[in-house]
């Protein structure tokens, strides 16, 4: 344009726009943000805690079997080392301990007995040496999955391999058995009804205390236990400047035992196991932590290895649940041979929970084999035959003492608990009522019973024209009940 200097020019012309500034966020969009921001980490916490747990289990069960073949029989060499004296030990206190925690079961669910663990544990008490007053020491031995069909008198009478075990007996030689459970257990099963009552008498027990005391409660399979195995010394060994330390004879003596070839395949585990472990930590973390807290994070709960078994399934239920589950059944089974907790009477797994106890003379069969006074024969029997029949021997002689109004009440009874599927006594009686009917001091009624329950309750093979054969008549002077 004419008539404009190019100085004109310069001062005229427009400067170039500054970069607009973002405006600054109001509250509602920063709530907006924290919303999307939090709905998206619980969306994702699942699928996060999903695959967290995975790592973490497996990581954690090569890491536990690694610690289990390789360095734990160095630590209890080292350990036992000290451990020179002999001595031997009785138990004077025992017990199964059954591990629940309502917290873990979902609402509504009644399986509380497939999420139980069960142990069990003794109090041995002996002198060392020249130590004044007699001392006692707990153990508690390998853990077993509980269900509604475990028996006690089915498991093998040791707190584990070559550590012997027996409840406490009383005058008869039976052995009260034992459960003990935290209080919140006991009030769980106390107010739940039973997950299952298939096979259990009639009318079923309407709680789940009423089914466990149910499942245990098995005279005659507790007595020939009891009576076929005798209860055993409990040898221990200890350090003679620490005694009140001592530790069953054979653990010590298989400490001495270190196989090199085992524990080098289980370090060769422990190298994959520890990446594992480590992407685990990574995933429960996703935070994005500096390297040097990662390898904190890593490495601290390695520490807990000795207590894995405990440690590893509480650290997994923090990312997932099932995955917990899962992780203490997994090492129950590494540990199975190994795991024993030594420690005061005091400190014993449920040492001070609740207590139920099964008396044989109790119970369901209170009013026909608690009336029965046993002894237990010698010799001691050598078999479960030689029990039974000892067993069938005592009973029968006890209720030859009976009148006939007692032999009818005993054998009508007798039936009601077979019809009821109270059936674990009823083969003790047999000899019993092939008595009465060859009794005729007894009267009709008590012969009567006597047949209906051979034929319909005993259990056995019995027919009406088997027992004509060794039935008497009852004499005319029976026919009023003798006194």
């Amino acid at each position: 344009m004419k008539g404009r200097s190019p100085e004109h020019d310069r001062r005229g012309a427009a400067k170039p726009a500054a970069p607009a500034s973002p405006p600054p966020s109001s509250g509602g969009h920063r709530l907006r943000d924290w919303l999307i921001g939090t709905l998206g980490m619980m969306a994702a916490a699942p699928v996060i805690g999903l695959l967290a747990g995975f790592f973490l289990l497996f990581g954690g069960i090569f890491l536990g079997v690694a610690w289990q073949a390789a360095m734990k029989p160095l630590v209890d060499m080292r350990q036992y080392a000290p451990f020179t004296a002999s001595t031997s030990g009785r138990i004077v206190e025992s017990w199964a301990a059954i591990d629940f925690d309502p917290a873990n079961l979902p609402a509504g669910k009644l399986y509380w007995d497939r999420a139980s663990k069960i142990s069990r544990c003794a109090v041995v008490e002996y002198t060392a040496g020249e130590w004044g007053s007699p001392l006692r020491r707990a153990f508690c031995g390998m853990r077993l999955q509980f269900s509604d069909n475990f028996r006690l008198s089915d498991w093998a009478e040791a707190v584990q391999e070559g550590i012997p075990f027996t409840f406490l007996r009383d005058t008869s030689g039976f052995e009260l058995q034992e459960v003990r459970m935290s209080r919140a257990t006991l009030d769980w099963i106390s107010h739940h009804s039973p997950r299952d009552t298939f096979g259990m008498s009639k009318p079923p027990p309407t709680t789940a205390l009423a089914a466990l005391r149910e499942q245990f409660d098995l005279p005659v399979d507790v007595a020939v236990l009891s009576w076929t195995h005798s209860v055993p010394d409990f040898p221990l060994r200890f350090d003679p400047k620490r005694p009140q330390e001592a530790m069953p004879a054979r653990v010590v003596e298989d400490s001495h035992d270190w196989y090199p070839a085992p524990a080098i395949l289980a370090l060769l585990l422990a190298v994959p196991g520890f990446w594992v472990w480590r992407m685990g930590v990574r995933f429960f973390f996703p935070g994005e932590p500096s390297a040097p807290v990662l390898w904190v994070l890593t490495l601290l709960p390695l520490l807990a290895l000795p207590w894995w078994g405990e440690m590893l399934p509480k650290l997994i239920a923090r990312a997932n649940r099932d995955w917990a589950t899962i992780a203490s059944d997994m090492l129950d089974d590494v540990t199975r041979g190994t795991r024993l907790i030594a420690s005061t009477p005091g400190e014993a797994e449920f040492a001070r929970g609740e207590r139920l106890v099964w008396r044989l003379d109790q119970g369901a069969y209170a009013d026909t084999f608690g009336r029965i006074r046993y002894a237990k024969p010698e010799p001691v029997p050598k078999s479960a035959d030689e029990a039974l029949a000892a067993l069938r021997t005592q009973t029968a002689a006890q209720v030859r003492s009976f009148d006939s109004t007692q032999r009818a009440t005993l054998f009508r009874r007798l039936r009601e608990q077979y019809d009821a599927n109270l059936q674990n006594v009823q083969r003790l009686f047999t000899t019993a009522a092939e008595d009465t009917l060859r009794d005729a001091g007894a009267d009709a009624a008590a012969h009567k019973a006597a047949r209906k329950f051979l034929i319909f309750a005993s259990g056995g093979s019995y027919y009406e024209d088997q027992l004509d054969k060794i039935e008497v008549a009852p004499s005319s002077a029976s026919a009023a009940p003798s006194q």
